[in-house]
């Protein structure tokens, strides 16, 4: 059913050429977000619908071809200043590989050869005064005439201070200049953009937690929004941009046309929370008043059965408009934290966010993580879900959409998967990495096989943990894991390319480090 926001009309910008640790909030304040946390562990029937029990650990399938270490905590080092949790994310190319973490960038080879590393501001030339650069995200754009890698990440002054001159957020863009790039330091177009918003009222914000995805002739970068005087929740944004004109840069860096919209009338809105742009890896079909439609999907905070559906549409058109829908289907709820062997200090599974979107035609997967339970009377643990949704348009090209199937998938009890992502391939395959860990388990990575109509399968751990994390400030008694790790299609739209943590010992310290894999179903 359509509701607020179908048909809004983004406000248009224009984004100009710029010379050459943070915490994935929760739509809740703080004590809220613990106390829920806690009740996940033995949440009732009635706040965890998915209470037939899961299969158990799961057998190896598939393989992987290519596996190395990437970015690392010490590695990562921006300004003298390190950071956790990692933020892993990668993008693919033919022949190049993008790693980003909290707070480095790393261009690779097809074999992990390195080919340089630099840390986010100095790729991108944002003064460290208005702030270290942080959570990143790296697409590579395939479905282009001009294939691209996209690179984004935050800056922020200023929170946590009543006097509003201090406050700065920045949303940094950076747009390789060819499909196979050969260094970090040239040839790339970087551009940074406002990240304020309701500058001047009490609900003025900063921009947190980016989502980035890409249509036939668009790109998106979404971001939640909190306050600077107390870090409270304010609104989901999304800033969708022409990326035919973006991605034509090979001889100049072009100014792009952005369109920025607002969905929620009312501030703190849980159910307008973290939208996450499809990753599409082909286009899906335009229809009647709908040319190049873009998708995205989002979840609402807390316990719920809602699932979002958006679209933005006729963007090169120069009016792009907005669209809303809410499908039902299997409910979902914020996930226990996991224990560690022989600690006890818990690894923080994050909340019941949508992480990743990707899409192929007109078919769009998603991956969250939800509080679930395998044997009745015993405590809870946290799970993947993937749902998939179908989407289309009525006779006028108004937006209708369905879900198809919705999975869920762990591996059994005392075991936690977290923080999942997701890539899908022409074959309507998924392939995924989760981090897990719990009983006999250090923070690990491994990663899974999905047929569409089937379950998760080969399941292989390509990044086992060796050493428990130890808390992370301002926590003394959970340890953040990372807010999001990275899957996305190979340009050839059969194999998944993986980026996942592990908890190692580095210069005698348990800590966070990355490996890169490449999937083969």
């Amino acid at each position: 059913m359509p509701v607020a926001g179908a048909g809004t009309t983004g406000s248009q910008e224009v984004l100009g050429v710029t010379p050459a640790s943070s915490a994935p909030l929760p739509v809740v304040d703080a004590k809220t977000y613990q106390r829920q946390k806690l009740a996940a562990v033995a949440a009732p029937t009635s706040d965890r619908p998915d209470s037939t029990p899961l299969p158990s650990r799961m057998q190896t399938q598939q393989s992987v071809t290519t596996l190395f270490n990437g970015l690392d905590r010490p590695g990562s080092i921006n300004n003298g200043s390190v950071f956790n949790p990692p933020d892993t994310i990668v993008g693919k190319s033919p022949n190049r590989i993008v790693e980003a973490t909290n707070s480095a960038v790393r261009l690779s080879t097809n074999t992990g050869g390195t080919l340089q590393t630099l840390n986010l501001n100095a790729f991108t030339g944002a003064a460290t005064a208005d702030g270290l650069m942080f959570d990143p995200k790296v697409y590579y754009d395939r479905n282009a005439t001009n294939p691209r890698f996209f690179v984004t990440a935050l800056q922020v002054a200023g929170r946590d201070d009543a006097n509003a001159a201090n406050d700065v957020s920045r949303i940094w863009i950076a747009i390789s200049r060819a499909a196979d790039p050969a260094s970090l330091s040239s040839g790339w177009c970087f551009y940074n953009i406002e990240g304020r918003r309701n500058v001047g009222t009490a609900d003025a914000s900063w921009a947190d937690y980016p989502g980035l995805g890409a249509g036939a002739d668009s790109f998106s970068v979404t971001t939640n929004q909190f306050r600077f005087t107390n870090r409270t929740f304010t609104f989901a944004i999304i800033r969708t941009f022409n990326k035919t004109v973006a991605e034509n840069n090979a001889a100049a860096c072009p100014t792009i046309p952005t369109f920025t919209f607002q969905p929620a009338a009312a501030a703190g809105d849980g159910t307008q929370f973290t939208i996450q742009p499809a990753q599409h890896y082909t286009s899906p079909s335009s229809f009647v008043n709908t040319t190049n439609p873009a998708y995205f999907l989002s979840t609402t905070s807390g316990t719920s059965t809602q699932y979002h559906v958006w679209r933005v549409r006729n963007v090169a058109g120069g009016s792009p408009t907005l669209a809303h829908l809410i499908l039902t289907s299997t409910g979902y709820g914020i996930p226990p934290d996991s224990p560690q062997p022989g600690s006890a200090i818990l690894v923080d599974t994050g909340d019941n966010r949508l992480l990743q979107t990707a899409g192929i035609g007109n078919t769009l997967v998603g991956t969250l993580t939800t509080v679930c339970n395998f044997t009745a009377g015993t405590a809870n643990e946290s799970c993947s879900m993937t749902p998939r949704v179908a989407v289309s348009a009525d006779a006028a090209g108004g937006l209708t959409a369905s879900i198809v199937e919705n999975t869920f998938a762990g591996f059994t009890d005392n075991i936690f998967v977290h923080h999942n992502s997701i890539a899908t391939n022409s074959a309507l395959q998924s392939g995924a990495t989760w981090e897990f860990s719990g009983s006999g388990n250090f923070l690990s990575s491994a990663a899974e096989i999905k047929n569409a109509g089937g379950a998760w399968s080969g399941v292989l751990t390509y990044a086992p943990g060796t050493c428990a994390l130890p808390a992370t400030a301002p926590s003394t008694t959970t340890a953040r894991s990372g807010d999001y790790s990275g899957a996305q299609t190979d340009p050839g739209l059969s194999t998944f390319w993986l980026a996942g943590e592990q908890a190692v010992t580095i210069s005698a310290a348990c800590q966070w480090r990355t490996r890169i894999a490449q999937l083969v179903p």
